[in-house]
């Protein structure tokens, strides 16, 4: 289809010596579709020419480019330099003339009260140097005209002409791979391409949060609050981690800057009386010394920063305002020594919300950096159970995607950065969650607008990786609805989700769901098909439900032993679940741990003293076991499964060896309190441990730490725990340990 000539005079006119030309923007028309594609594509500058007649200047230009990489988050990011050097042209000559550059996104240039652009600039060389000409950029949407440039070719009939500086909101192209941003340019003299290549838009920050969500708990502060005494005083801290997404992507402050690249870092839902305290100034990870609160792959450590080596590092921004933008940042440290970061200050908490802004004061441009820094926690005491949250994104945070006189560059969209695991290469490092689901489908039985026939579903969380894991618990209807009840749907780490059907709308039918338990995308998730069979409103009876008990074992060889009051023993059977289940010993009631249907982990009453056997029952629903008699002693030790680990908090496996002189953490059951403990290492016994007794927070396992001989040569040796009470000593079967 051919384009008709427009009758409307052309926007832009220019004169070069006497002669009129007449610039228009050329080309075929291009649908709206068509058009809204090629935007999302690229950051087109649009320059075409033609010519009324012959221009007395003469010459070509050859058009070239210093393409930038920008970030795709960025409101006003600074394009490439656009650059033409021309030759041929009539020595003498002059010309005046208007230049415009189109963008499918905004110009985000700092504009006075009349739209002129503060800080783009236009220059011409004539053989000394690029000079700035005296014309200021007219900004329109999505154009910038400078308008009026005089021109004066010089003797030799060579000149250079340079458009730099111009901004421009590259986040309305969305974000996503590499964008190539292209360039052209409006100008009466011959061209010898029409098309640069100015930049390449890419995502900028990626980042870890430990934990989104953050468990608050007690705490407690030291007296000195620095760095290094908050370590030492174990305050509880969560970690946060920033990496560039390209070398280059986090910048100290420039020519035209407002600030250097700045980091946002938002708190909420914080007890009335929490204090966060974060560090005045982090040494990022080409440092001498990273900052790290050493849960994230590197040591814990006081970052120190070299003055002027060019690696990175972030201050603290004091007095910025809540969208980042304002306030001064602390001083950048000076000098020719090391200095070490060790103090911190106070996130100012207001109804349990707060703000820390960083901003980038030094940092490597060829390098891909990432910096990480603790938040520390402190609590004198905790009222109730809370949960906060934190997020960071890189700032100033804007919303302000077109040119403007006030607000802040560089500035950024507000944006959830995606993880930094996969840059860094860690995203299966065992610091981080793992999700694990030991649940098959789910059958429930009810009668149509009745009650449940069949117990509950049973559906057990673990995290079996490092750090705080958050999960929910989603319910997704293939049919039906509202039929699922769930008796809690989000918790963190370990737990469980009991699934209750709620059939009093329903007909008689089969319906299905799906739960879905989302730890997030590196803890992993898992789906659990459920299947509801509604009978009809008078259904044949229940199955007779007998609670069986099969056997009585060792929690931790899962081996028919006597047991031991206070350790822990598994029942085995049938029919042992239920919404009220309790097991006893000779009446007493024993602390369940687990329950289902087939098995009950608990503690053996402490109240059994020094009984050699007890009668066991177990009550499910109303519903109680035969009576079985269970053999009882003094001492019964027993290590459990994967319950040795290195010094280093690793399980013991002959991959992961341990060393001689190290020590060992022994985790067991069947060791009373008042007993005396010893351990034997393959020939080596009666080993003193250096601490023998209950395993924090764990009812009914005892720890034992033992050093392993000196002298002892490598080998796969039989490591054996020993408890003496009353002058018998009872020792546990011997377990496998790996000595390099």
């Amino acid at each position: 289809m051919r384009r008709k000539a427009s009758t409307n005079p052309s926007p832009a006119f220019g004169t070069f010596g006497a002669v009129p030309i007449k610039w228009v923007l050329m080309g075929p028309l291009i649908r709206i579709g068509e058009r809204a594609l090629v935007g999302l594509a690229l950051l087109t500058l649009i320059i075409s020419a033609t010519y009324a007649q012959p221009l007395p200047i003469g010459g070509q230009c050859v058009p070239t480019a210093v393409p930038f990489t920008v970030r795709s988050e960025g409101l006003a990011e600074r394009l490439g330099d656009i650059i033409l050097q021309c030759s041929g042209s009539n020595p003498g000559a002059t010309g005046k003339g208007n230049f415009t550059v189109f963008l499918p996104v905004s110009v985000t240039n700092r504009i006075d009260s009349n739209n002129m652009a503060i800080d783009a600039v236009f220059s011409v060389d004539y053989g000394l140097g690029f000079v700035t000409v005296p014309v200021q950029g007219l900004v329109s949407n999505r154009s910038i005209s400078f308008n009026g440039v005089t021109i004066t070719v010089p003797a030799n009939g060579i000149f250079g002409l340079k458009i730099s500086n111009i901004r421009g909101n590259v986040n309305q192209l969305g974000s996503g791979g590499l964008r190539p941003v292209t360039a052209g340019l409006s100008f009466p003299l011959q061209l010898t391409q029409a098309q640069l290549t100015v930049a390449n838009a890419i995502t900028g920050f990626y980042s870890t949060l430990y934990s989104k969500g953050v468990t608050c708990s007690g705490s407690p502060l030291p007296t000195t609050i620095d760095l290094s005494d908050l370590f030492t005083a174990h305050t509880i801290f969560f970690s946060t981690r920033a990496t560039e997404g390209f070398a280059s992507a986090f910048t100290t402050r420039g020519t035209g800057d407002d600030t250097g690249t700045r980091f946002l870092v938002k708190y909420t839902g914080f007890p009335a009386n929490a204090h966060l305290y974060v560090p005045d100034m982090v040494a990022g990870s080409d440092a001498l010394t990273p900052t790290s609160g050493g849960d994230l792959g590197l040591p814990q450590a006081v970052g120190q920063y070299v003055p002027g080596s060019g690696t990175l590092l972030l201050v603290r921004v004091q007095s910025a305002d809540a969208t980042g933008a304002g306030g001064t940042p602390l001083p950048t440290p000076t000098g020719s020594s090391p200095v070490t970061l060790n103090s911190v200050s106070e996130v100012t908490l207001t109804n349990g919300a707060g703000y820390a802004v960083y901003e980038v004061a030094d940092a490597n441009p060829n390098l891909i950096e990432t910096a990480q820094f603790p938040t520390f926690l402190g609590l004198d005491k905790v009222d109730a159970p809370s949960v906060a949250y934190e997020s960071i994104s890189m700032a100033p945070v804007s919303t302000v995607g077109t040119a403007s006189s006030s607000a802040p560059n560089p500035r950024f969209a507000a944006t959830d950065p995606a993880s930094d695991c996969s840059i860094l290469g860690d995203c299966q490092a065992g610091y981080f969650p793992k999700l694990a689901v030991q649940s098959g489908a789910i059958q429930l039985f009810a009668i149509a607008g009745g009650a449940m026939l069949s117990p509950p579903g049973y559906i057990p969380v673990q995290n079996v990786g490092g750090g705080i894991m958050n999960w929910t618990a989603i319910v997704s209807y293939t049919n039906g609805l509202a039929w699922i009840l769930l008796d809690q749907s989000t918790n963190q780490n370990n737990g469980s989700v009991r699934v209750f059907a709620t059939p009093q709308a329903l007909a008689p039918g089969t319906y299905q769901a799906n739960i879905v338990i989302d730890a997030g995308p590196l803890a992993g998730s898992a789906t659990i098909p459920v299947t509801l069979t509604v009978q009809a409103l008078t259904p044949p009876p229940p199955p007779k439900v007998t609670v069986t008990v099969k056997s009585v074992v060792n929690a931790a060889t899962f081996s028919a032993t006597p047991l031991v009051a206070g350790s822990l023993a598994t029942i085995l059977g049938s029919s042992l679940g239920g919404k009220n289940v309790s097991v006893t010993f000779d009446d007493l009631q024993a602390r369940l741990l687990y329950t289902s249907d087939t098995q009950i982990n608990l503690q053996v009453p402490d109240g059994l003293g020094s009984k050699t056997s007890a009668s066991l029952v177990v009550t499910a629903d109303g519903i109680s076991s035969t009576a079985q008699t269970v053999m009882l002693a003094p001492a019964w030790p027993a290590i459990f499964a994967h319950g040795v680990l290195n010094q280093d908090n690793h399980e013991n496996t002959a991959a992961v060896p341990a060393a001689p002189g190290t020590v060992l953490q022994i985790f067991a059951t069947g060791i009373p309190t008042a007993a005396s403990v010893s351990a034997q290492i393959q020939d080596r016994t009666g080993l003193v441990p250096l601490y023998a007794g209950p395993a924090p927070n764990v009812p009914g396992v005892q720890q034992v730490n033992v050093a392993i001989p000196e002298d002892i040569a490598p080998q796969t040796a039989q490591l054996v725990l020993c408890a003496a009470v009353g002058g018998k000593a009872y020792c546990s079967p011997g377990t496998n340990l790996y000595i390099h």
